[in-house]
């Protein structure tokens, strides 16, 4: 009766694929629980499956390099920037043919040490034309400003004026860069990649393709990836006083490889990116004794929506890679992975078979022992 019982149990257990130990993608769902708890609500899952073939990589490295000279905003930008002074900046004021007006810059002392510094208040002092504002002004036009003040002493004054010292302005950089620091707005522009070259380019482990640029409190991406290597100069600008550029780590940027494969592992996405062929190669390859070429799957995160009553939406895209035959991992090499994808392998029918009757034969076998039991 026991033997018996136990052969039923085998046989009905053998169309529950629920029972089977580990993971698969034979049906998308979204319910989270087997036996949905009183009162709750499962979230909504909307997946969108699209195979890997030729017409989708077609569209996914479809690119058109550009040329830097698209950038019109930029460009315009740094043909009409001008330096405005600012507190703290120190001016070198220069009255030709009155040497007596000109503080010179010694031995022992730069031109900054002894030019005329911009005080808290923006204002600057100078012999005959006493305290005058220059903040947010141009050194043109403080040279006009102090020419019609000094022409009531001098007769057609000449002056140069300059800025020997920018301190009122500065860019903050931080995080993955050879040598972060903070850089000083001068009378040259001074753009996003000149900021991170001045201060000797990324480091190995900087993310290119998340770089936070943060401007009167409000933070945006910016992709370094497609800026220096697609060349969408778009993506560089023209950096303002008080920006922060932070260069965050590619800890983040990982790749996961599960199911079927030799060495299932996280891995980082190299700078360049990362196909979904090198992916299964640097995780030793797909186990051919028990996986199913038919089932590779890439799972990415498509973000998350609310639908009409406020609940959240969480929606994501599966792509699925037949490789059965190999020419497959032709059309695997060629497929992009993205930071946070998940590859999985789908075991093999007769592996999820071999699997449920290891955890099945235990059983079978305890039985077996006490019907001899009873039988004595």
């Amino acid at each position: 009766m026991i033997k018996t019982s136990a052969l039923a149990l085998l046989i009905a257990s053998t169309t529950a694929c629920t029972i089977v130990p580990g993971s698969n993608m034979s049906s998308f769902n979204s319910r989270w629980f087997d036996d949905t708890p009183e009162n709750y609500t499962p979230a909504t899952t909307v997946t969108n499956y699209i195979p890997i073939d030729a017409t989708v990589l077609s569209h996914l490295n479809t690119f058109t390099p550009q040329k830097p000279s698209l950038n019109l905003a930029l460009q315009q930008a740094l043909t009409d920037y001008e330096y405005r002074i600012g507190p703290g900046d120190v001016l070198t004021i220069t009255v030709w043919e009155h040497p007596e007006l000109t503080i010179p810059a010694g031995s022992f002392r730069t031109a900054a040490e002894g030019g005329n510094e911009v005080k808290a208040d923006g204002t600057v002092f100078y012999p005959y034309a006493g305290n005058f504002a220059v903040a947010g002004l141009t050194t043109n036009e403080v040279k006009t400003l102090l020419e019609n003040r000094l022409s009531s002493v001098i007769k057609k004054p000449q002056l140069d004026v300059r800025v020997a010292s920018f301190n009122s302005q500065k860019v903050y950089v931080s995080g993955s860069v050879k040598q972060p620091g903070i850089i000083p707005i001068t009378a040259t522009p001074l753009t996003l990649v000149d900021a991170i070259e001045s201060l000797g380019g990324l480091t190995e482990t900087a993310s290119w393709g998340s770089v936070t640029l943060t401007r009167n409190g409000i933070a945006s991406n910016i992709s370094l990836r497609s800026l220096y290597e697609d060349g969408r100069w778009a993506e560089n600008l023209l950096l303002q006083d008080g920006d922060l550029i932070h260069v965050p780590r590619n800890d983040a940027d990982k790749i996961f490889v599960l199911g079927e494969v030799n060495r299932p592992q996280s891995l980082n996405m190299s700078r360049n990116g990362t196909s979904l062929a090198e992916a299964l190669a640097d995780a030793n390859g797909i186990n051919e004794n028990r996986a199913d070429g038919r089932g590779i799957y890439v799972l990415r995160n498509a973000g998350i929506s609310k639908d009409a009553e406020g609940l959240p939406v969480y929606q994501a895209t599966i792509y699925h890679l037949n490789a059965a035959s190999a020419v497959g991992f032709m059309l695997a090499d060629k497929f992009p992975l993205e930071a946070r994808d998940v590859v999985y392998v789908s075991p093999a029918p007769i592996t999820r078979w071999n699997r449920f009757l290891s955890q099945l034969l235990p059983s079978i076998i305890a039985t077996d022992t006490i019907g001899d039991v009873e039988n004595n």
